[in-house]
């Protein structure tokens, strides 16, 4: 495996990429896409490895833990870690940690695995989560969505690094009788204010595994959720029910779909309803455009990053 471009051949450039990464969970979209950066650069070629960070402890208190930490103790090597069967992430060599080009999400605060190359890739906006990740101004920056990266200045536009996650293994519609509703809050803010969306008899699909949820979403016939900008919204396409997102404080319509590159299929507010469902079958036509935009984005990742750190 090697993450050699013909340019970096040429001169003589060599960076393995290593995402800090937790445990797999198919419940939490930034965990999935993390394990999937992963795999998507070493399908693509390049030399790239997880290393799974427990938590943060850039500062802790104790000076028996600033030790420990310093002698990298919370860094698992590899025992227990998990990540998807289907997925190519294996666990980095201690050797490889600090002269690699190592890659954070916002939730990771300062520079834990100590590498001399950081890249943080914002999956929601720094802070949402309550993390100050404590960014160093040499730090190269990508983002998942724009909205992750408003307030921060100096981003070019062309630091977008996203992955496709659309299973389609749980996630078809089945052509199953429909009735009702389901609901997810997930990142959903607010959610007891949404005075014209309360909670009804709508099923809740949070903590649900995805064979459950697609089981849902092929039995429902409208998915309220509180959560703007998951991937849940086409998940929920795909099987034909149709997604509305609550509408959110100070976000109307144009402005929310200024923000996504999926523009049809789902309603913002109960009255797209029909608009929504009218334009399912061009959102599902844009799913499969979308993977080669994804695809064009990784490479482009893996260009701006060797060519910073060279």
């Amino acid at each position: 495996m090697s993450s050699q471009t013909e340019a970096d051949k040429k001169n003589g450039k060599n960076f393995p990429i290593v995402v800090a990464c937790p445990n797999f969970r198919a419940d939490s979209g930034g965990v999935v896409v993390l394990h999937m950066l992963v795999d998507q650069l070493r399908a693509n070629g390049f030399e790239a490895y997880a290393a799974s960070v427990n938590r943060n402890y850039s500062e802790v208190k104790s000076p028996i833990l600033r030790i420990l930490k310093r002698l990298n103790y919370y860094r698992r090597r590899g025992r227990g870690f998990r990540t998807h069967p289907s997925l190519d992430v294996p666990i980095a060599p201690d050797e490889l940690i600090k002269n690699a080009i190592v890659v954070y999400s916002e939730t990771h605060s300062g520079n834990p695995l100590q590498s001399s190359r950081v890249v943080r890739w914002l999956l929601h906006k720094p802070g949402f989560f309550g993390i100050d990740m404590k960014m160093d101004p040499t730090d190269e920056v990508f983002y998942f969505h724009p909205a992750y990266a408003d307030g921060l200045e100096g981003l070019s536009q062309d630091r977008i690094l996203t992955m496709s996650y659309f299973n389609e293994r749980f996630y078809t519609n089945l052509r199953l009788r429909r009735s009702g509703t389901c609901r997810m809050i997930r990142k959903g803010q607010n959610y007891e204010n949404y005075t014209n969306y309360k909670p009804d008899d709508s099923i809740l699909l949070d903590g649900k595994s995805h064979e459950e949820i697609a089981h849902i979403f092929n039995t429902t016939e409208i998915f309220y959720c509180h959560d703007p900008y998951t991937a849940y919204l086409y998940f929920a396409v795909r099987c034909g029910c149709v997604p509305v997102v609550i509408p959110q404080p100070d976000l109307n319509s144009t402005d929310w779909r200024a923000g996504i590159d999926l523009k049809y299929g789902v309603a913002y507010g109960i009255e797209e309803f029909d608009w929504a469902r009218e334009t399912s079958n061009q959102l599902l036509e844009d799913m499969k455009k979308m993977r080669s935009m994804h695809q064009a984005s990784l490479l482009r990742f893996v260009e701006i990053v060797m060519e910073r750190f060279k």
